[in-house]
């Protein structure tokens, strides 16, 4: 058995180490995502000797081969590394935890993002905070750090020796005063200490000879760093060491999937997909991913596989009107749609279908269909799909009777689904786009009537926040709105609805209850005819009218 690493160890030794290539990071960790001010903060926390977590890793046994990949060195925004070598010989500690501490270490010291350096102000005065920073670090180009001779390159600091700071301050600052060589010479013996003399870097390490599952669950249970890791992240090593290419394949298709950031697909909808679809259940077993027959099956159709997901999504967006994260309340309810259309010729949606597969997403979502034990229900629809009579219908019937079982709730839109005002308000809009929190930019519910007005009318909660006085907008917008009433060309489902505009004109011109209270229903009641026209749902009038195609 090899020598168990030192537990605590001084930080530029471990940059050193990656540098020469004794830290790996096993094919399954996700890329590099911090940006450059989370960077220079870390660097910040390390000078002011604020702990930063420890850091897990785990020497895999010399006669099993896992697919690894070094650090970056100089990183470029957009780019997505693939593992491209199995464990060398002698074995390299692979990280499980704190990648992107470590990274950012290495960057920092040896490397660049975005073809700029890090450098510290050596002048920056503790006691003088700036941009969140009690030490000033910055990403810069090296013209650009030659403007200040106060802005140093770490490489140039760490690799001097604590009795050489003095001589190197007169030489390099003579024309400084001397309060600022003093914090000078203050600040490059203490960033001297805390990188190359004390050991701030705390190393935990796996068991050589755990059992690799066991291993698998302790990467999936730690999270210090921040990011996520599901088992699936972990077990899909053992895909890519069987198949190497898949590693790429399944990176790419999970960014076509999640296009411009609109939605979150990850590697495990892909696996679990490919479980259900390829007749091996949806329960998550790394067992699965070991099986020959589906490694088989996995490389020989994965093209088929990755258009069906593909049309899905184009289905989600034109016919669904889903166009982002927040409108898909579960990823899960797109793994039968992907299934039905995985059997299709060149995975399209046979003509007369859409509507099929819109009621039951919508429904499904209504019903709250994969709130608990969602395995059991895709291996039962799967089973509906595949042993259909024919297998260019979607077997819609059936399948919203075993909704129906399996909820106690009617397949039917009801008025109390109303008040899943995301998915009612985005249909009734016509699928609106979220941008969550960039540049001030979010989707909010706003009260077409001003909730402030109509509390002052003495009106119910339950008036002011129905679905009826509520649309979508921005955030900016709604701002901007001022607490008076609407203006008369406000903007709204239904506003060009002759009947509806005379009673929101009568409840703006005479803020009275009974006023409000008749534009407030009758507009509940355009709502609900609309989604349940959206759904193609039967009419709940009584009629038991057939479902007709939108």
């Amino acid at each position: 058995m090899l020598e168990r690493i030192r537990r605590t160890q001084r930080i530029f030794d471990v940059v050193r180490g990656i540098e020469e290539g004794s830290y790996r990071l096993p094919s399954i960790q996700r890329s590099f995502v911090w940006e450059r001010n989370r960077i220079c903060k870390l660097f910040d926390s390390l000078m002011n000797d604020y702990p930063i977590g420890s850091f897990l890793v785990w020497r895999p046994p010399t006669n099993m081969q896992i697919r690894c990949r070094r650090f970056t060195k100089d990183y470029k925004t957009g780019v997505r590394l693939i593992a491209e070598e199995i464990t060398p010989s002698p074995t390299p500690y692979l990280v499980l935890d704190g990648q992107q501490r470590l990274q950012s270490l290495y960057m920092g010291f040896l490397g660049s993002y975005d073809r700029e350096y890090l450098y510290f102000k050596v002048d920056s005065n503790p006691q003088n905070e700036e941009n969140d920073l009690r030490y000033q670090f910055q990403f810069m180009m090296p013209e650009q750090a030659q403007e200040d001779p106060h802005w140093v390159k770490l490489i140039d600091i760490v690799n001097l020796r604590i009795e050489q700071v003095p001589e190197f301050v007169s030489e390099q600052f003579s024309s400084d005063t001397d309060d600022v060589k003093k914090i000078v010479l203050r600040n490059l013996s203490k960033f001297i200490r805390v990188f190359n003399i004390d050991e701030k870097i705390h190393i935990l390490d796996v068991e050589e000879d755990l059992p690799y599952e066991d291993v698998l669950e302790v990467f999936v249970r730690v999270n210090s760093g921040g990011v996520v890791l599901t088992k699936s992240d972990l077990v899909f090593s053992t895909v890519v060491l069987n198949i190497p290419d898949m590693e790429r394949e399944f990176i790419e298709i999970v960014d076509e999937l999640n296009g411009g950031g609109e939605y979150e697909f990850d590697l495990d909808f892909i696996i679990k997909t490919s479980f259900v679809l390829f007749d091996k259940g949806a329960k998550y077993d790394v067992n699965k991913l070991k099986d020959k027959q589906y490694l088989d099956r996995l490389e020989a159709d994965f093209n088929a596989l990755k258009s069906a997901l593909l049309s899905t999504i184009q289905f989600l967006k034109s016919d669904a009107k889903i166009l982002s994260k927040r409108f898909l309340k579960s990823d899960l309810a797109l793994i039968p749609i992907a299934d039905f259309i995985y059997r299709q010729p060149h995975q399209q949606i046979p003509d007369g279908q859409a509507w099929k597969l819109r009621q039951y997403l919508y429904m499904s979502f209504f019903m709250r269909f994969y709130s608990h034990g969602p395995d059991g229900k895709l291996d039962a629809l799967h089973n509906i799909i595949t042993k259909h009579a024919n297998p260019n219908i979607f077997p819609i019937e059936d399948i919203s009777k075993y909704l129906e079982r399996r909820t106690g709730i009617s397949f039917r839109f009801l008025n109390t689904m109303l008040y899943d005002l995301d998915l009612v308000l985005n249909i009734t809009q016509g699928g609106v786009t979220d941008i969550p929190q960039k540049r001030g930019w979010s989707l909010e519910k706003d009260h077409i009537f001003p909730q402030s007005v109509l509390k002052e009318k003495n009106i119910s909660d339950e008036l002011i926040n129905n679905v009826g006085n509520l649309r979508l907008i921005n955030k900016t917008r709604n701002i901007l709105k001022s607490d008076s009433l609407p203006e008369e060309g406000i903007e709204f489902f239904g506003s060009n609805v002759p009947d509806l505009k005379e009673l929101f004109l009568k409840a703006r011109e005479n803020l009275t209850e009974e006023n409000y209270k008749n534009f407030v229903q009758y507009r509940e009641k355009l709502i609900f005819n609309e989604v349940n026209k959206f759904l193609s749902m039967p009419r709940n009038d009584g009629t038991g009218d057939a479902p007709v195609p939108v």
